[in-house]
């Protein structure tokens, strides 16, 4: 069966257990800006380290928001992690630069704020498909890094989902669309200002872990793949997990994953494994 369909195929069985996730931590919201420009922060009620995780979420930069990933917050938090889920504003009312923005100055705003409550010793950024593509720019973009006044090795580590940071073809067809919609433009060589690959340089130092599936049905695999590569040419402490599981298309494996255990999802467990190497 064409990967793509049964992308929209798995949608199903997710409703089941989004339906019967039971909350048991309120997090913290708190508004930086705009109606869009806000983060959620999910304390630990057992912290197992020094270590802040920050998720950007996906939804192809035009849907969803942090609340709707309110399960990836508590997954992190029960599992002795602070997290937390920044929101961005959305394409098709908002662009490209609008949306980096918002990553960056609310990185800036949650920096601020949890900094009145304890120190962390290590942040780590994690980013699900769209999520990802911003999450690897915060990571290595240094031009925004030094207008935003980030240090360059100020986050330790980053972990993309599903993320589509090369944007060389082939493409699927819905990666098409929603690309074009994020640059307002159908043109291929607009999109290479916000290209995460073409960010990444030589004595960079934030550590990657590229998890990705041959068979996403959005994004292709070598568009993260290729990033990976290119991370090692530049000598940037990388790692590429390829997805093995039965579940293995887009949105199983970038956000479903977080609804099972770590015993049923060696993905997920690739996660958490990495996340407490990168916290060391």
């Amino acid at each position: 069966m064409n990967d793509t369909l049964r992308e929209y195929l798995s949608y199903g069985s997710f409703l089941i257990p989004l339906l019967t996730f039971k909350k048991t931590i309120q997090p913290e919201k708190v508004q930086w800006g705009g109606k869009s420009q806000y983060f959620l922060y999910f304390p630990s009620p057992e912290p197992v380290n020094d270590t802040l995780i920050i998720y950007l979420h996906g939804g192809g930069w035009n849907s969803h928001s942090p609340e709707e990933f309110a399960f990836i917050g508590e997954k992190f938090a029960l599992e002795g992690y602070d997290c937390v889920l920044p929101s961005y504003r959305k394409t098709p009312r908002f662009r490209y630069k609008n949306l980096i923005y918002d990553v960056f100055a609310g990185y800036c705003a949650i920096r601020k704020h949890l900094s009145e409550k304890r120190t962390y010793k290590k942040v780590i950024v994690i980013g699900s498909s769209a999520g990802a593509h911003l999450g690897a720019l915060l990571c290595y973009d240094s031009f925004l890094q030094n207008k935003f006044s980030i240090s360059p090795d100020e986050i330790d580590g980053f972990i993309s989902l599903a993320g589509p940071l090369c944007f060389d073809s082939p493409y699927t067809f819905e990666f098409k669309y929603l690309i074009s919609s994020l640059f307002h433009s159908s043109d291929s060589a607009m999109w290479k200002k916000g290209e995460p690959v073409r960010k990444l340089k030589q004595g960079q130092q934030t550590k990657c872990m590229i998890i990705q599936s041959r068979h996403d049905g959005v994004v292709e695999f070598d568009q993260s793949h290729k990033f990976y590569q290119r991370a090692c040419e530049l000598g940037i402490p990388a790692e590429f997990y390829e997805v093995i599981e039965k579940q293995d298309t887009h949105s199983a494996y970038c956000a479903g994953i977080f609804l099972k255990e770590k015993t049923d999802s060696p993905t997920l467990e690739k996660v958490f494994e990495t996340a407490e190497k990168f916290s060391k």
